[in-house]
């Protein structure tokens, strides 16, 4: 039996062979790395990898100089997950935009400041936003209309992905590798079970997924708040007002078969809102586990879920 407690809590495991574990810090969030085969240094390696690539506050990574030159030949992992963004947004929705990069940036130093962000600022960076702002041609990506590119609602999917591929690749018989929000359940026997612990909030747990094989996606308004004059404000921020969404949600955790789907989805939905949920509940593409501000939870009916 496999027991995760996911959403930033540590998860518990238990196996009959000798498990190669691994802690660090990567990402912007704690990485936790647990399987049976000796391949958690090489896991390691390859997710720090993309501190380089992605990191949007960093003058020494990929997007940092993209978003400052405006033109950049990049990397093709920087590429391919921007293209794999922009073909999600245009299946799936444009309610995440990885294009309001000058708006997260905004937010993030006025709250530095103890302040919020002036809203017509906000109102200027939103106009100029949008997907059709990225010109890619080969990999020399360009961004029209003084856009900034913003990964953080991908890039731990993404990068999972790439995480995948050498697991398959190796001895293991199972796998747990979370990057906070986003966790992988790798098994090379599709009849495991895992059992995947969801926060209510911060402090409780509202239920468990008992669920073969996938990735694991959470977005939650209880993670990186910040509380400026008695009024608590979330990280995840809604590309329509560029504040963040208030959508009657507290968290959606979506189960899938692809990393930056999963990531890109519990994003999407939550600031889609409680009222658009019903599509997502009744697809056969991924599932998913929503719980509203008052606690009442909404899960996909493929779904074993026990309270």
């Amino acid at each position: 039996m496999i027991i995760i407690l996911v959403c930033t809590l540590p998860f518990l495991f238990y196996h009959n062979k000798s498990d190669y574990t691994s802690t660090f810090f990567s990402l912007d969030t704690i990485v936790s790395i647990k399987t049976d085969s000796n391949i958690a240094d090489t896991l390691k390696s390859e997710i720090q990898k993309f501190d380089t690539i992605y990191d949007i506050y960093s003058e020494n990574s990929e997007i940092y100089k993209l978003n400052e030159k405006k033109q950049l030949v990049c990397s093709n992992e920087l590429t391919d997950m921007i293209k794999k963004t922009i073909l999600a947004q245009s299946i799936y929705g444009n309610r995440l935009d990885i294009t309001i990069g000058n708006v997260t940036k905004l937010w993030n130093c006025s709250i530095d400041n103890g302040a919020l962000p002036d809203n017509s600022l906000i109102m200027r960076y939103l106009n100029k936003s949008g997907y059709e702002n990225i010109d890619i041609k080969d990999n020399l990506i360009t961004l029209k209309n003084e856009i900034s590119l913003d990964a953080g609602s991908v890039a731990k999917g993404y990068v999972l992905d790439h995480v995948s591929d050498i697991v398959k690749k190796s001895d293991a018989e199972y796998a747990i590798i979370s990057l906070g929000s986003s966790t992988l359940l790798y098994s090379d026997d599709e009849q495991r079970s895992f059992n995947v612990m969801i926060k209510a909030n911060k402090d409780s747990i509202a239920g468990t997924v008992s669920t073969g094989p996938c990735f694991v996606s959470t977005s939650g308004d209880y993670e990186r708040c910040v509380k400026l004059e008695n009024i608590s404000y979330h990280h995840i921020l809604d590309n329509l007002t560029g504040y963040p969404a208030d959508s009657g949600l507290s968290s959606v955790t979506v189960f899938c078969d692809n990393g930056l789907i999963s990531d890109f989805l519990s994003t999407l939905i939550f600031i889609e809102g409680k009222e658009n949920l019903q599509k997502h509940l009744n697809t056969d593409e991924y599932s998913i586990v929503a719980i509203d501000s008052q606690g009442k939870i909404y899960k996909s009916e493929n779904l074993k879920f026990s309270s």
